[in-house]
């Protein structure tokens, strides 16, 4: 058997280009999709963007603004591919994401 496995305590956190926001990477697949955590300060934005494949959100901790609407703790959100979204932190929030396929920023 082939298995992955991330333990939080070997976790890498990378920042983004967004102040208040990090990033850890858990999978990467070959259609550039990715399966990783996100921590956000309150009042972190990160801008509109889009999937070109479905993508699906569940958030661990804290309240954020998905595309107007809010979230929190233990609430889910899928996105079709080619939804455009932006995600606002209300709280100090952690948000784990898995996407098909690759991410693009809108401009």
């Amino acid at each position: 058997m082939d298995i992955l496995v991330n333990r939080e305590v070997d976790r890498d956190w990378a920042l983004t280009d967004p102040t208040g926001i990090e990033r850890s990477v858990l999978r990467r697949n070959d259609q550039g999709g990715r399966t990783f955590i996100i921590r956000m300060k309150k009042g972190a934005h990160y801008p509109q963007h889009k999937y070109q494949g479905h993508a699906e959100i569940m958030i661990l901790n804290g309240q954020v603004l998905i595309s107007g609407v809010e979230l929190s703790k233990g609430d889910y959100l899928h996105t079709r591919r080619g939804e455009a979204h932006d995600i606002v932190a209300l709280t100090d929030a952690e948000l784990f994401i898995s996407t098909e396929q690759a991410m693009t920023l809108i401009t």
